[in-house]
């Protein structure tokens, strides 16, 4: 196993982690989506600053057309996708939200079979329907103990939908980072989208009227203990390691290895919440998974 494989795998257990802490931190999801992106870009515009002065080189070498494109991807994947995805989290709780996310590639396939003419393998599709399956039945398992803190409750189908969404969004906004990255490397394009998305989301909360709120509770010791490592672990550590699996190793075996997240998840909520886990759940769990290989190999 190569350096890209052990990244791929460190990142989806980063972003299971930060997915339990994210359920239980007492913000909104817009008011998740700011914090994060606000702590998320600072760290990274000191990384940047790091790099550029270590190398004697600009901290910025992006183009117009590159801004462009990561900006477009960022209000799509990162603005809209998150919102949905942490809306997700605060219903269903980490494991089966994080089920829900593994639908990106079946989505993805989806709409690039639909608008651009994408050919359709027997493979792919078997995938596709081992993928729907598996997140099928671990959403409708009535056995399973509710991981959701009920901060924020909603309806099954919400959260469902909201989970379907945000995979949707991150599927497209997935397409126009790949296309924006061609000049820039991770951590610039990290920035990039970071920093449009922090705009954004203020935007959206000034309006919401809701930003003061947001801002106190950023500076709450009881918010910030839980809040703070998500962020490091899932926003900052996650996607730098994504990054690293992407360079180092194949698409496929990348993205696959990442919606391993899952998985890391379902001992994390044993060991956290003491919730039991049922066999058949880890294996729907695992078809998702294996389905997700078949799509993306």
């Amino acid at each position: 196993m190569g350096i890209g494989e052990i990244a791929a795998l460190m990142a989806a257990a980063c972003w299971a982690s930060a997915s339990l802490l994210y359920s239980g931190t007492k913000l909104s999801a817009w008011g998740m989506n700011c914090g994060k992106n606000v702590i998320a870009t600072t760290v990274f515009s000191l990384q940047l600053l790091v790099i550029a002065g270590w190398n004697s080189s600009a901290v910025f070498n992006a183009g117009r057309e590159t801004w462009w494109w990561l900006a477009w991807s960022s209000v799509i994947g990162i603005v809209i996708g998150d919102t949905l995805y942490f809306r997700s989290l605060q219903i269903l709780g980490p494991r089966k939200a994080l089920i829900v996310s593994t639908t990106a590639p079946v989505l993805a396939a989806a709409l690039g079979y639909a608008f651009l003419s994408e050919a359709m393998s027997v493979m792919m599709l078997t995938g596709m329907i081992m993928t729907l399956s598996g997140v099928s039945y671990v959403v409708a398992d009535r056995r399973s103990v509710s991981e959701a803190p009920g901060l924020f409750p909603g309806s099954t189908i919400q959260g469902v939908l909201a989970g379907l969404g945000g995979a949707i969004c991150q599927a497209l906004g997935g397409v126009c980072s790949r296309v924006g990255m061609r000049d820039c490397d991770g951590v610039e394009g990290a920035f990039i989208r970071l920093a449009v998305s922090t705009v954004c989301v203020v935007c959206v909360l000034l309006c919401q009227r809701q930003f003061r709120q947001v801002a106190r509770s950023l500076f709450d010791h009881s918010v910030m203990k839980t809040f703070f490592p998500a962020v490091l672990l899932g926003t900052w550590l996650g996607i730098w390691l994504s990054q690293v699996a992407y360079k180092f190793a194949t698409v496929s075996v990348t993205t696959t290895l990442l919606a391993t997240a899952p998985l890391f998840a379902a001992p994390l909520v044993r060991i956290v919440y003491g919730h039991s886990i049922t066999w058949s759940a880890i294996l729907a769990t695992t078809v998702a998974v294996v389905g997700v290989f078949l799509i993306v190999a």
